[in-house]
């Protein structure tokens, strides 16, 4: 018995030994060195989570930013589809106001022309701003002195010596014609016309005395003689206005068509004075026909008649344009130097 005691303790005693020391090695823990691989692949996992993480976050962004952007765009169309849709209705209220106008135009009656003799010319009627034609009893003074062929003194000079029908053809004597017949084409209804050419000595056309203004026969006449005219002689400014003086009842409004300051006076005035000498009109200074231009109208004027000047510059003439700007100026009138081309 003792024996069996012995060995069963010992029995025993080996057990628990054996139990001890088992448990004791599972609770040691285990080297870090064995761990480290384990972490390292954890740490990669949780980067490679992180980076994934931030990529979903990027993309939902970007996917928000162009939600918005197709919002604000889808707001714009629907804005600019409404300006679209409101333009397109003035568009067509303009069209319909344009083709109203359109028609309205079309059934206006064209006036017609008040010109008693038709001219061939186009758009002249308004070219000279601020003169108009008017007047009871209208009177048109034309210098057809022998200046009034060329522009230029060469020219003028070259023309002296030739035919009547070289004269007729100077560049500013068919000007001056044209001017004239300007100035008849624009007669006011009910008014009276006298036109009287001048050189050295002055004559009135279509027989003396007023005209009817408005008569065709008249005016077709009166175109005839001023185209047989021819342009010679001297300037005698002082003739053509005691001509018009003549002319009962007295003008009231003068139209003289010049180029310059006279060269020469009446006989019965004498031909110079106050120290001006000579006969020769090519001769003169411009300090004398200075004179004799305000000699003239001490003279002649015609009294409360309105003055109007068509001036067609002559080359060393400096005077004449302030001359008779006083003139027009005094007598309720203007001076006009229209340009090259007119009319």
């Amino acid at each position: 018995m003792a024996f069996l005691d012995v060995m069963a303790c010992g029995l025993g005693a080996t057990i628990l030994l054996f139990l001890i020391v088992k448990r004791h090695v599972e609770l040691m823990p285990r080297p870090v060195a064995a761990e480290q691989p384990a972490m390292a692949a954890d740490d990669t996992a949780v980067a490679a989570l992180r980076r994934d993480a931030a990529l979903l976050t990027a993309r939902i962004a970007e996917a928000r930013r162009q939600s918005r952007e197709r919002r604000v765009r889808a707001t714009r169309a629907a804005a600019d589809r409404t300006r679209l849709a409101a333009l397109k209705r003035d568009i067509t209220q303009a069209e319909t106001v344009h083709e109203s106008l359109r028609r309205e135009v079309e059934s206006i009656e064209p006036a017609q022309a008040r010109d008693v003799v038709e001219e061939s010319r186009k758009g002249e009627e308004q070219y000279l701003l601020g003169l108009k034609v008017e007047g009871r009893r209208i009177a048109i003074l034309l210098d057809r002195s022998a200046s009034m062929t060329d522009h230029r003194l060469i020219d003028i000079i070259s023309r002296k010596v030739g035919t009547d029908a070289e004269k007729r053809k100077g560049p500013k004597w068919r000007r001056a014609l044209r001017t004239v017949r300007w100035l008849l084409h624009r007669l006011p209804e009910q008014s009276k016309v006298a036109v009287t050419a001048f050189n050295d000595r002055a004559s009135a056309l279509h027989g003396g005395g007023w005209a009817d203004g408005r008569d065709a026969a008249t005016l077709k006449a009166l175109f005839a003689e001023l185209y047989e005219l021819v342009p010679t002689g001297a300037t005698n400014l002082e003739s053509g206005l005691q001509k018009i003086g003549e002319l009962s009842p007295a003008v009231t409004d003068l139209y003289v068509v010049t180029d310059g300051l006279p060269t020469q006076r009446s006989a019965s005035s004498g031909l110079f004075g106050g120290g001006c000498g000579g006969k020769s009109a090519t001769r003169i200074s411009g300090a004398c026909r200075k004179k004799l231009f305000h000699a003239s109208l001490r003279h002649s004027a015609p009294a409360g008649a309105k003055v109007h000047v068509i001036l067609l510059p002559l080359e060393g003439d400096p005077e004449a344009a302030p001359s008779y700007w006083r003139w027009t100026a005094l007598a309720g009138g203007m001076l006009l130097a229209p340009a090259a081309g007119w009319p």
